[in-house]
């Protein structure tokens, strides 16, 4: 709506007819920046979605790759399979780097100010979590314990 202070100063009070047309203008020309900004959000959303989009389908392919490397890696380097002993049931830091991970997802938030500026404004929590939550149990893996072979049993 107009300001009254900008409008010239006139001698005579506008009509009715006057007044309700400048009020529809004045919608009008609102509609209009509505419209606008929208446009300019959809169109930014948009942009920001395929670029994005690019990352998440790489980091996914990475990490369908690094897994099955890992896999093939293991059963070729595996020995033939034995019973697990009870003392060493639990001999890998495959679960501990898979607790740790899903742990410090859950603390994220709490964490969150912590992390450097440059990694927080390229990548969201959400997405920090995630990554936390299916690279741990990979990393775990790369630091799994091998069985030693001259143990008495």
């Amino acid at each position: 709506m107009a300001d009254p202070r900008r409008l010239p100063a006139t001698d005579r009070e506008p009509s009715l007819d006057e007044q309700i047309a400048q009020a529809e203008r004045a919608v009008i020309a609102r509609d209009l920046r509505i419209r606008r900004r929208a446009d300019a959000l959809v169109r930014h959303a948009k942009r920001e979605a395929i670029k994005h989009a690019g990352g998440g389908l790489l980091l996914g392919v990475g990490t369908i790759a690094l897994t099955w490397w890992l896999n093939h890696l293991n059963r070729k380097n595996a020995p033939p399979p034995a019973p697990p002993a009870p003392e060493t049931a639990h001999g890998t830091f495959e679960h501990l780097f898979r607790d740790a991970g899903v742990i410090l997802a859950g603390l994220l938030p709490m964490l969150w100010p912590m992390v450097p500026r440059s990694w927080r404004r390229g990548v969201t929590p959400g997405t920090a979590g995630t990554v936390l939550t299916f690279l741990a149990p990979i990393l775990g893996k790369l630091f799994r314990r091998r069985p030693r072979e001259g143990r008495a049993a």
